[in-house]
């Protein structure tokens, strides 16, 4: 197996955080563009980035004063759970309790799908934000602990 380069964790560690932090500032692209052009192209690639896996329902979406983010409550909680648990690097999960936590995240998240699908409860965005976050935060944990000893590996595969 090819060990992997020594700056990778610190660069995966910089995505975390800017996965963390690209959603709450996305509104904040157009006043940017507005101020700035030359960064439209960046307005233009976040936008396409959620559009590949976000209905961005403004009815489903959280908003920093009048200004929507830009995914729905879910994604981010997706996001939010992902990036501040690598970020945290808190709790380490063994293999189990990391399946055990995602599988629980899982089924509640399918069972919010299931039950606001039915008409048996609202889109509750509130609701909406915690199963993402309940999904994601296990995942963005384990990321992080995969990051903390990523170089103690790298060293002790060097020759």
């Amino acid at each position: 197996m090819t060990a992997q380069p020594a700056w990778l964790p610190s660069a995966l560690r910089v995505v975390a955080a800017l996965g963390l932090a690209c959603f709450t500032l996305s509104p904040l692209l157009p006043l940017l563009t507005h101020y700035w052009p030359a960064s439209a192209p960046l307005e233009h690639a976040a936008l396409a980035w959620f559009n590949l896996h976000c209905e961005r329902d403004p009815a489903r979406t959280l908003s920093i004063g009048s200004v929507p983010l830009a995914v729905c409550a879910r994604c981010t909680g997706i996001y939010f759970g992902v990036g501040l648990a690598a970020l945290v690097r808190w709790p380490t999960l063994s293999p189990r309790g990391l399946r055990l936590w995602v599988g629980i995240g899982a089924a509640l998240m399918l069972l919010d799908v299931e039950l606001e699908e039915r008409g048996l409860h609202g889109s509750w965005p509130a609701l909406r934000l915690l199963t993402g976050v309940l999904l994601a935060y296990p995942l963005g944990a384990g990321l992080g602990a995969w990051l903390a000893r990523a170089p103690a590996d790298v060293a002790a595969q060097s020759p």
